[in-house]
């Protein structure tokens, strides 16, 4: 049994709802949210060729050494006790090099495993993004903003790839999303002509805020996503579902 107070189900209720989808996104935390709060994912031994059947998975977890490492896991998972997924893409590919992407702000996986099939359960206190390729699309955008806030972040480590793989693999997936929100509306506020061109992205991004807000999820102070990312910083991670 999953061990999330959050999540109800049994793991034959999450078998059951994976029988007809090679992928299922659980339910947003509210309707304008940007993402959902949990992604499903199964392998099968074979393919049911009725919809997306994912063969691969790409996606940063942390290691024993507790640095962010992207890692491909397939039908038989390579480990049995939950792991921490670090802040990233995460990348289905199918039989033919379909792909699916998602951008996760970190969390954790865990898995089932039948005899023919393996569902891989990622959830997190930050919304999971759905990234389809359109130009309009808020989750999309949200996830580019946030990937390149995080490369501006990874060139103040400079040659030191361990240290910011350290890094990467410390931040709580909770504080991570709260923070780089944070970042992307300051970024937002301080330029005009974004606001206008980008009205609606805008528009969402203080809904959230005020969402968070109003449901005591936001602090009254919170660090800059550059101290956050602080090259001096680098200590043990702790394994939270729930962020806190």
């Amino acid at each position: 049994m999953f061990s999330n107070n959050a999540r109800v189900m049994s793991e034959q209720d999450f078998i059951d709802r994976m029988e007809k989808w090679g992928y299922y996104l659980l339910p947003k935390s509210h309707p304008h949210c940007f993402g959902h709060t949990g992604l499903l994912i199964a392998i099968r031994e074979t393919p049911t060729k009725q919809h997306f059947d994912p063969e691969l998975i790409h996606l940063r977890l942390g290691d024993k050494d507790n640095l962010a490492r992207l890692v491909t896991l397939k039908l038989k998972p390579a480990f049995s006790s939950p792991r921490h997924v670090c802040p990233g893409r995460v990348v289905l590919y199918d039989r033919i090099d379909k792909r699916v992407h998602f951008f996760t702000f970190g969390g954790v996986l865990e898995t089932i495993s039948a005899s023919d099939e393996t569902i891989y359960f990622l959830y997190s206190p930050g919304p999971i993004l759905e990234i389809t390729g359109n130009l309009g699309s808020l989750p999309d955008q949200l996830a580019f903003e946030i990937e390149g806030l995080l490369g501006q972040c990874k060139a103040r480590w400079a040659s030191n790839d361990n240290g910011f793989a350290c890094r990467l693999a410390q931040i709580d997936p909770g504080q991570f999303y709260l923070t780089s929100l944070q970042a992307v509306l300051m970024r937002y506020q301080q330029h005009q002509a974004l606001r206008r061109r980008y009205f609606e992205f805008y528009t969402a991004l203080l809904q959230e805020k005020e969402w968070l807000a109003q449901a005591g999820q936001w602090p009254v102070t919170l660090p800059l996503l550059e101290d956050l990312f602080d090259p001096n910083r680098c200590g043990p991670v702790a394994l939270s579902p729930t962020g806190q």
